[in-house]
């Protein structure tokens, strides 16, 4: 090890240990945010939680240090500039501790310590909000409905040739290989609050983001594999030259053959985006269409053309998916939309207004008051809740 990992070590040994200054820190968080940091930082961790290389867990004790750490440099009333990365991390509870505490309001922001006149936290968080849950519900043939997260595991009903089948989380068709060709179609709405999987009669893999509706056939027949939807989900599509699978979004379609790809059409957003992670497709409009490649997103416009975006931060899109919630360069907004639908609760200005952009990620299993003090350590805003309403308040003075 060299003189410099030595010094770098200790630097985050006195950081586990509350003991770091404010210049420390700083140095610190630079360093993290380089590559040089990965080996040395993974050494220390599997040290400090007496973990082997083969284990991918960290202990609770120590993502509780690193939180308790991390909280306690974020109030140091002199201003600090974050630069720290998200990427070399061994396991979602460090990942967790890190964005509890800093919250990547950076580099452009800088933390600012709260004025000593605004309202008592404990005031303005009367009560706080959990997050959401899996939960659907599943609307059949002939119109009933089936509360998805009250359901048992089994076979739920008979759709159009095809076994409709509750496992834990997720539901399935199967195909029961009958002869009759009816055409039968299902719909699976997640609320605000909701989150749910499925695998579709064809194999196809779709996950549902909060607030999303996915209607589609309980069997495919014909030269095509039509669904629909109206919210955010993300497809694996099941591979079938002979039946190309398309997504219809509002008056434009994303045609794939098989694919992996994210669909955002959520009616309050100001587009339609779809973000191809590998495969091809084709968005098209009605004024326009374009062949995605992966990476890449395509936009549809308020005026009905279609803006290709080559540089997409792919983890960004995913976050939803896996557990987090990504403001990537968000207005505020933009941040309050998402909250609104995972937390299934109503925004409320009062005389509030922020040019601010937020940049960072957040676990989606935070309740809704820790999430509203992360935005606060900008020390720009102030929220509260108010029974299932979030409550922007004016910048203080």
């Amino acid at each position: 090890m060299t003189q410099n990992d030595q010094y770098y070590q200790a630097l985050l040994a006195k950081f586990l240990d509350n003991q770091c200054s404010r210049e420390e820190f700083e140095v610190l968080m630079d360093f993290l945010a380089t590559d040089e940091s990965n080996a040395l930082l993974s050494s220390a961790l599997r040290e400090e939680s007496n973990i082997s290389d083969a284990q991918e867990n960290i202990s609770p004790e120590t993502s509780n240090r690193m939180l308790t750490a991390l909280t306690k440099q974020i109030n140091i009333p002199a201003p600090i500039t974050i630069h720290l990365k998200k990427k070399f991390f061994m396991a979602a509870a460090v990942v967790a501790a890190l964005t509890i505490g800093l919250f990547l309001f950076a580099p452009r922001f800088k933390s600012k310590p709260a004025p000593a006149n605004t309202v008592a936290s404990a005031q303005r968080f009367k009560n706080d909000v959990q997050p959401g849950t899996n939960k659907a519900t599943l609307t059949l043939g002939d119109g009933s409905t089936v509360n998805l997260d009250d359901s048992q595991n089994g076979t739920l009903a008979q759709q159009g040739g095809s076994d409709v089948i509750k496992e834990d989380n997720k539901l399935s068709y199967s195909s029961t290989n009958t002869a009759s060709q009816q055409v039968v179609f299902n719909t699976v709405a997640t609320p605000r609050g909701g989150q749910y999987q499925l695998q579709l009669p064809d194999g196809t893999l779709v996950w549902l983001n909060a607030a999303t509706t996915l209607k589609f056939p309980t069997a495919f027949y014909g030269k095509e594999r039509r669904v629909e939807i109206n919210g955010e989900a993300y497809f694996e599509v099941a591979q079938n030259r002979n039946a190309p699978f398309i997504v219809s979004v509002g008056n434009a379609e994303v045609q794939v053959l098989g694919t992996r790809f994210n669909v955002m059409a959520y009616s309050d957003e100001g587009s339609i985006k779809t973000t191809l992670l590998d495969g091809g497709v084709r968005f098209k409009s009605r004024d326009d269409s374009s062949v995605l490649k992966p990476g890449e997103q395509s936009m549809l416009l308020r005026n009905g053309k279609i803006k290709i975006n080559t540089s997409i931060d792919i983890d960004a899109v995913m976050a939803w998916k896996n557990g987090m919630m990504n403001f990537n360069e968000a207005d505020l907004t933009t941040v309050m939309r998402q909250l609104s639908r995972w937390y299934d609760v109503d925004i409320e200005y009062q005389n509030a207004t922020s040019n601010q952009t937020f940049v960072g990620e957040l676990p989606k299993d935070l309740t809704l008051m820790d999430v509203l003090k992360a935005l606060e350590r900008t020390g720009n805003l102030r929220f509260g809740i108010e029974g299932k309403k979030i409550i922007v308040l004016p910048e203080p003075k």
